[in-house]
């Protein structure tokens, strides 16, 4: 083969081999994805817990290893873990069942992708090619219309949206989600809601796993909340007022039925006493 067609086939076929290359993901970078993606990234910015590149370079090897296998012993005893939990405002890493092994490749990770390309996100769809039909759909898996396929709870059970249309919008348990696509990205909102790092989340979803495409139509609707596609107005009613005023109407119910009984009996009572003898 001529030099001539060896270039123009490196010209032709050569950016198509390294994006084949760029997309392949291990099993550390699997792990990533599925235990980390959804606090960190390595290189795009902060996410709920810090970027991971060069953290090499800040900590030890040995602190590294010990905060990834056991954060919450570190974070009660350790005056940088400390230092780190007041920077991101009182939230904790949870202790994510790693072995030594997986420790260890996701230290090694960390280093590696800190000095040359990775990709951690795997087979990812943009919220921004979703349709107006995943976005109706993440709204119904939101509200709980639609069940999850594999039985989790419905978002509203702890969260809102503001504007989002419906009686009751939402718990008050946890956090607002309108702007949650804004803080945690595209790639983290995904990470959050397929495999949950937050301790109440985490406990919720390990046996009810959110499935993929359920996960993309409830990014295609926060995506959409975030960009105030929700009507701007402020909800009044949450699930914690329903049912706030749902007990005190049971509670007045039961008053007044008591009060009924007590009259009932009472009165046979009065009546003899105001015979005349």
């Amino acid at each position: 083969m001529s030099r001539t067609r060896t270039a123009l086939l490196f010209v032709v076929v050569g950016p198509a081999l390294a994006l084949s290359v760029e997309v392949q993901q291990g099993p550390a970078e699997d792990l990533f994805a599925r235990k980390c993606a959804s606090c960190h990234t390595v290189g795009k910015g902060v996410r709920v817990g810090p970027d991971l590149k060069d953290v090499h370079k800040r900590r030890s090897r040995s602190w590294l290893e010990s905060f990834v296998k056991a954060p919450s012993a570190l974070l009660d005893t350790d005056a940088e873990a400390r230092n780190l939990l007041s920077e991101f405002k009182g939230v904790r890493m949870p202790d994510l069942g790693l072995s030594d092994a997986d420790v260890k490749t996701l230290v090694d990770l960390a280093t590696r992708c800190s000095a040359e390309p990775c990709n951690l996100a795997g087979k990812f769809t943009p919220a921004t090619l979703a349709t107006e039909r995943d976005v109706a759909l993440g709204r119904s898996y939101f509200l709980g219309l639609t069940p999850l396929k594999r039985g989790g709870a419905p978002c509203l059970s702890c969260h809102t949206v503001r504007g989002i249309g419906s009686a009751v919008p939402g718990g008050t348990m946890a956090k607002d989600l309108t702007n949650v696509f804004a803080r945690l990205g595209d790639e983290g909102l995904d990470r959050a809601l397929a495999s949950p790092a937050f301790p109440l989340m985490n406990k919720v979803f390990t046996d009810h796993p959110v499935d993929p495409p359920e996960v993309f139509s409830l990014r295609a609707f926060l995506y959409k909340a975030n960009l105030g596609g929700e009507p701007a107005r402020e909800d009044s009613l949450s699930i914690g007022l329903v049912s706030g005023v749902r007990t005190i109407v049971v509670l007045v119910l039961l008053n007044a039925f008591w009060a009924r009984r007590l009259g009932g009996v009472r009165r046979p009572l009065t009546h003899k006493r105001e015979q005349p003898s």
